[in-house]
């Protein structure tokens, strides 16, 4: 990953292989901070690490396919 973090806005849509799909709700400013996440009406708060490099691309994947 870049040194160059692009914000993530609130309400972006992620993908979890385990939990669906859900969406931020907090925009991520930092790779280093932790995010609320909301999948099936679970909150859930994760490392903007874990969505950037994981659950974004997973989303973006699935958009793909359709």
């Amino acid at each position: 990953m870049s040194d160059e973090f692009k914000v993530i806005q609130p309400t972006t849509t992620v993908y979890c292989p385990e939990r669906g799909e859900g969406w931020t709700l907090t925009g991520i400013t930092s790779i280093e901070e932790f995010t609320s996440v909301m999948f099936d009406g679970v909150r859930y708060t994760l490392p903007a690490r874990e969505i950037v490099e994981q659950l974004l691309p997973n989303q973006a994947a699935r958009q793909k396919l359709k």
